[in-house]
């Protein structure tokens, strides 16, 4: 098994060709069935079929743990109360359900309160997973109680994150803005990895993206391994595994934008 290396191929089958209890963290921020369009490409199933490959992949991810690692599934709520009842709860040690909240001007609705959250499942293999609360502790809110007092006497650092975080999307006009349509906040991530790993420890990006995640771990030095199956996106990554993490030019959503409509036109004037 060779570790930062970026794959342009089937995330559930590269978990398949590795060995049992290999890695200490598994990050999987999968396509969620509703019909995201990726760069003209779009991944919508059945929803039968996609709860079943959605299972198969958190079941190959549990299986490539180690006895001390986390996995993180981020989702939408219904995709992974899904999961959870029909997979996670039945193979896990434990599993906790974290929420991720934004604010959002689309999704509104006149029949509905509008979703402004994710699911994010955190699955254990055993009681001893490895967690480090003082890689993400928090200030107090309230230095100045006797008992906070009293514990930074003690040489505590802060408090544990609450199960639920607030981190803004990355919307169109951040300068961390790729093509790619789905980018998770690298805060957010940041949190994750940081919670369960230390430098030299191992983490499986499920799925490349834009690669923010994978430059993440290079900056964080941990040991990754990732896939990207959408050609564009894996040239990007790598693009930017040369470049340092650097976002070119040419893969910032408003100038990706412009050469794809400059090119649309000549293709329309040759018709």
């Amino acid at each position: 098994m060779q570790f930062n290396k970026l794959y342009n191929e089937d995330t559930l089958q590269v978990l398949k060709s590795l060995p049992d209890e290999c890695l200490d963290m598994v990050y999987g921020d999968p396509d969620y069935n509703v019909g995201i369009n990726y760069n003209g490409s779009k991944y919508t199933q059945k929803w039968e079929d996609y709860i079943a490959w959605y299972c198969e992949l958190a079941k190959e991810s549990m299986r490539v743990l180690k006895s001390s690692g986390n996995l993180f599934m981020m989702n939408y709520p219904k995709q992974n109360a899904y999961l959870r009842v029909q997979c996670l709860d039945s193979i896990a040690y434990d599993v906790q359900d974290y929420v991720w909240v934004y604010n959002t001007n689309v999704g509104h609705s006149k029949r509905r309160l509008t979703t402004a959250h994710r699911s994010v499942l955190h699955a254990t293999k055993s009681k001893d997973n490895h967690f480090y609360k003082d890689n993400i502790a928090l200030p107090y809110q309230n230095p100045t109680d006797k008992r906070i007092l009293q514990r930074l006497k003690e040489g505590h650092t802060g408090r544990m994150p609450y199960s639920w975080f607030y981190f803004d999307l990355v919307k169109n006009v951040s300068k961390d803005k790729t093509f790619h349509s789905c980018q998770i906040p690298l805060k957010l991530v940041e949190m994750l990895i940081k919670s369960c790993t230390n430098e030299g420890d191992s983490v499986f990006v499920l799925f490349g993206g834009s690669g923010g995640e994978i430059i993440l771990c290079e900056s964080l030095k941990r040991k990754w391994l990732s896939c990207e199956l959408h050609k564009p996106y894996y040239e990007m990554i790598l693009n930017r595994l040369e470049n340092q993490g650097e976002i070119q030019e040419q893969f910032k959503l408003p100038n990706f934008q412009k050469s794809s409509n400059k090119q649309k036109n000549l293709f329309e004037v040759n018709l």
